[in-house]
């Protein structure tokens, strides 16, 4: 009988560099990919975006201010 943890079934993640899938076990973060030797850190802190991962939505933009209300038109002059 094999013991295996229940978070090791997982699918993992994907190198950012080599596209290779990193099995991810028992909560060890990696510092480095097993297969290409390419340096994880900037990718976990967030200093280096994720190639072919969705961007971030930016902010929403602010709302303007409300404009003043129209003046009314001018009277038409009396007829005779």
């Amino acid at each position: 009988m094999c013991f295996r943890p229940a978070d090791a079934s997982g699918g993992g993640h994907k190198c950012p560099e080599c596209g290779k899938t990193i099995q991810m076990m028992g909560g060890i973060v990696l510092k480095n990919c097993p297969f290409c030797k390419c340096d994880l850190t900037p990718y976990i802190n967030g200093d280096k975006p994720v190639p072919g991962a969705p961007a971030a939505p930016g902010a929403p933009k602010a709302p303007g201010a409300p404009g003043a209300p129209a003046a009314p038109g001018a009277p038409k002059p009396p007829t005779a």
